[in-house]
C-alpha cells in the first residue's frame, strides 16, 4: 500500500524530460490524446451496397480521395488514401458478411444433420450430389473399417427397398460452401469425406477442410475481380 502511496504521488507531478546522446526521454509513460472521429462509418452487408452507396456519392465521396479495402472474405471497406494528422485513415464505411451458422467441418455428424447441411450450407452442384446420394442411403453398421485404405472407403448403400450394393467411398470431394458474398462465386475447395460406423447405428459423416484454406485467397480475389468491374473509379486493394 505504501510503494502504491509514494507511485500515485509522483505521478501527479509534472513530467521530467531528458536528453541523453542527443535524444530525449521522458521519465513516464505518456500516450496521444487523439480527437473523436467526424463521424461514424455506414455499416452494410452487402457489397451491392457499397456500390450503391459510392454512385450516390455518399457523403460528398470524392472517388480520388478514397480506397476501397477487401480485409478478407467477410469484410470490405472503404477508407481515406491518405492517413490524417494522428496517423489514422478515415473510414467511411464498410462492408460485414452477415452469415448463419456455419457447417460444422472437421466434425463427424449424425446422417440426418450432415445431409441437411449439405443441402442448405452448399451450392447444389458437382461432387455434393453424389456425397448427398450416398449419405442419404446409409444403412446401420454399412462401414467396415477394415476396408478403409486412407484413401477411399468402402460401403453398403440402399437401393430402392431392399436391395444393397457396395460403392466406394471417394476420399477427396470437390465442394463449393457458402462462405463468402452471395453476389461473388463462391470458392470451391477440396474436402476429405470420411464415415465412421457405431456398432447398431447409421454411420456417422464428416467433411475435414483439405485445400489449406487458399479458399480464403480466392474468394478475397473474386471480390476485387467482382468490385473492379463495377467500374466505381475507386481502386481496389486486396
Amino acid at each position: 500500500m505504501l510503494k502504491e502511496f509514494v507511485e500515485k504521488i509522483l505521478s501527479l507531478g509534472p513530467v521530467d524530460h531528458l536528453t541523453i546522446h542527443g535524444r530525449e526521454y521522458a521519465d513516464r509513460p505518456m500516450g496521444l490524446i487523439e480527437p473523436p472521429r467526424d463521424h461514424a462509418p455506414l455499416d452494410l452487408m452487402t457489397l451491392t451496397g457499397l456500390m450503391d452507396a459510392v454512385r450516390a456519392q455518399l457523403d460528398g465521396l470524392d472517388p480520388s480521395a478514397w480506397l476501397i479495402e477487401v480485409l478478407s472474405h467477410q469484410g470490405v471497406r472503404i477508407v481515406s488514401r491518405h492517413t490524417g494528422l494522428y496517423g489514422r485513415r478515415e473510414v467511411l464505411l464498410s462492408v460485414s458478411l452477415q452469415d448463419g451458422e456455419p457447417f460444422p467441418f472437421g466434425r463427424f455428424l449424425p446422417r440426418e444433420e450432415f445431409v441437411i447441411g449439405l443441402q442448405s450450407r452448399f451450392l447444389q452442384q458437382g461432387d455434393v450430389l453424389e456425397v448427398l446420394r450416398l449419405a442419404s442411403g446409409l444403412e446401420m453398421s454399412a462401414v467396415m473399417v477394415a476396408e478403409d485404405d486412407g484413401i477411399s472407403q468402402r460401403t453398403t448403400t440402399r437401393q430402392g427397398i431392399a436391395l444393397k450394393e457396395t460403392v466406394t467411398v471417394k476420399g477427396r470431394v470437390k465442394l463449393r460452401p457458402y462462405r463468402t458474398f452471395r453476389e461473388v462465386e463462391q470458392p470451391v475447395s477440396e474436402f476429405v469425406f470420411r464415415l465412421r460406423s457405431k456398432e447398431g447405428m447409421v454411420p456417422e459423416c464428416a467433411l475435414f477442410e483439405a485445400d489449406g484454406w487458399t479458399w480464403k485467397l480466392d474468394a478475397v480475389l473474386t471480390i476485387k475481380a467482382w468490385l473492379e468491374a463495377k467500374n466505381l473509379n475507386i481502386p481496389v486493394i486486396a
